[in-house]
């Protein structure tokens, strides 16, 4: 009887244990269909290497020269956010982002998110989806076209659609959003996300949890309201909607919602992107912030910026994005890795976010 008794304590024990990490390491942060990638994956030693994989940051120029290169190798990012700057022509930013990924191979053994904000109607980089609703539908055979080109230029994440729907008429955001109902913005997402994906690049659904409830820009002051709760969950809907269609990540917005959580912007809320993102409407996808190296978010908040990645990361998210001034975003990285090195909730979160975003990369970049 007692070897009975002692083989279920282990038995016991050993399930315990299972459920435990399962809980607490990979709850909320791998898909599902990324079991199987997932037992492949092995960390990296250095913390370096896996802080990394929790970056996205922006270039300067249209090549990729000494100075880009050494900044690259340091910092070894999950990806590149391209705008303006590094767009000259097409065959010079297919050239680009080849010499990019040839790189990322080199030097993180794996591929670059390459990302850009193309958005139908609204945000352009490389003046793509031009007119589409010139006749007020759609112009899909277009927008199709433009899906194509981005993928043939070696993109692989478009930083849209766009799912701020706009609940104030008066919101900053009102002109990027491709439709005036919420029925029709949810049918143009699904179909937007839809070819994006046939075309093997990344779906981005933003700005959670909707920026069109706001005044203010962003851009230029932190924007605070108080919308009524039905709003929420109404935008909160649209975004689910664009999950379910297929979205694999998710970007949060720098607004505050003094409902939720009058403290924080959705960047670095915890209710925002672990309580309602993760928990309540399920997502297992990639969860990024909006840029972090420009937006007034810090000010008057009493924190540094690299606090600030830091509290972004302890909020759920997996991806921090540094678009402007890369060696600014490399001493935000040198900080940030001081700061892993002696937090070990953080230091665990970080490698969680390794994982999952190889994960993703190992599943989903062809």
């Amino acid at each position: 009887m007692k070897k009975i008794y002692y083989f279920l304590l282990i038995a016991l024990t050993v399930i315990v244990l299972a459920f435990i990490a399962e809980k607490f390491f990979y709850s909320n942060n791998v898909p599902a269909s990324s079991s199987a990638s997932m037992e492949k994956i092995v960390l990296p030693g250095s913390l370096s290497e896996q802080l990394g994989q929790n970056f996205v940051i922006g270039i300067d120029g249209k090549i990729l020269d000494d100075k880009t290169k050494k900044i690259l190798e340091k910092i070894k990012p999950a990806g590149i956010v391209l705008y303006y700057r590094n767009f000259e022509n097409p065959d010079q930013l297919k050239k680009l982002n080849y010499e990019l990924q040839s790189f990322a191979l080199k030097t993180t053994n794996h591929p670059y998110f390459i990302m850009i904000d193309e958005e139908p109607g609204g945000a352009t980089r490389l003046d793509l989806f031009n007119n589409v609703f010139a006749f007020g539908t759609p112009n899909w055979a277009q927008i199709e076209i433009d899906i194509k080109t981005i993928k043939e230029l070696g993109i692989n994440v478009d930083l849209a659609p766009i799912a701020d729907f706009a609940f104030d008429e008066n919101t900053f955001i009102k002109d990027r959003i491709p439709a005036h109902n919420i029925n029709n913005l949810i049918n143009f997402n699904q179909k937007f996300i839809a070819l994006l994906n046939q075309n093997n690049i990344l779906a981005t659904i933003k700005h959670f949890p909707g920026m069109g409830v706001f005044v203010d820009d962003p851009h230029k002051v932190v924007p605070y309201a108080s919308p009524e709760n039905s709003i929420i969950d109404q935008s909160i809907a649209i975004f689910k909607a664009g999950i379910n269609d297929g979205a694999d990540l998710v970007m949060t917005c720098h607004g505050v919602y003094d409902d939720i959580d009058p403290k924080n912007p959705a960047t670095l809320s915890k209710k925002i992107t672990i309580n309602i993102l993760r928990n309540q409407i399920n997502f297992k996808g990639l969860a990024i912030t909006d840029d972090l190296a420009d937006m007034p978010f810090t000010i008057g908040n009493n924190i540094d910026l690299s606090k600030a990645t830091a509290q972004a990361i302890k909020a759920g998210h997996n991806l921090v994005m540094f678009s402007h001034r890369p060696e600014n975003t490399e001493i935000v990285f040198d900080k940030l890795l001081n700061m892993v090195e002696q937090d070990e909730e953080l230091k665990l979160l970080v490698a969680q976010n390794y994982i999952k975003v190889v994960s993703l990369k190992n599943n989903k970049l062809k």
